[in-house]
């Protein structure tokens, strides 16, 4: 497992920074105190949680069934920003987040045994 995150941080940090020099080449990056401690908190803080979280959930359930709890993730974008950032939920919003959640649970549900 940590290979696979060393072959994924190898290949895809290069590939970012040249996708930035690509795009980015006008906009000026000003390194604060703020910025940095921001980068380095996500970098390694947020990730390293994450991965040991993951590795050790993934010794007791199988990989098939937490998968599909990254769908997740932009469910609790949309719930974060409202709680944060004052961004308003939209009808639209409540119903896929519904509809995610219920996707969630019909994969999760445990098939019935045939007697």
């Amino acid at each position: 497992m940590a290979l696979h995150l060393v072959w994924l941080l190898g290949l895809s940090i290069p590939f970012f920074f040249f996708l930035s020099y690509l795009f980015e080449r006008n906009k000026p990056i000003e390194w604060t105190l703020a910025s940095s401690a921001g980068l380095l908190y996500q970098g390694w803080i947020v990730t390293g949680f994450c991965f040991l979280v993951l590795t050790s959930v993934l010794r007791k359930y199988k990989a098939s069934k937490l998968v599909v709890f990254s769908f997740l993730m932009p469910v609790s974008g949309v719930l974060f920003s409202n709680l944060f950032l004052r961004d308003t939920l939209t009808a639209s919003l409540l119903v896929g987040t519904g509809l995610v959640a219920a996707g969630i649970y019909l994969v999760n549900l445990q098939p019935e045994k045939v007697k």
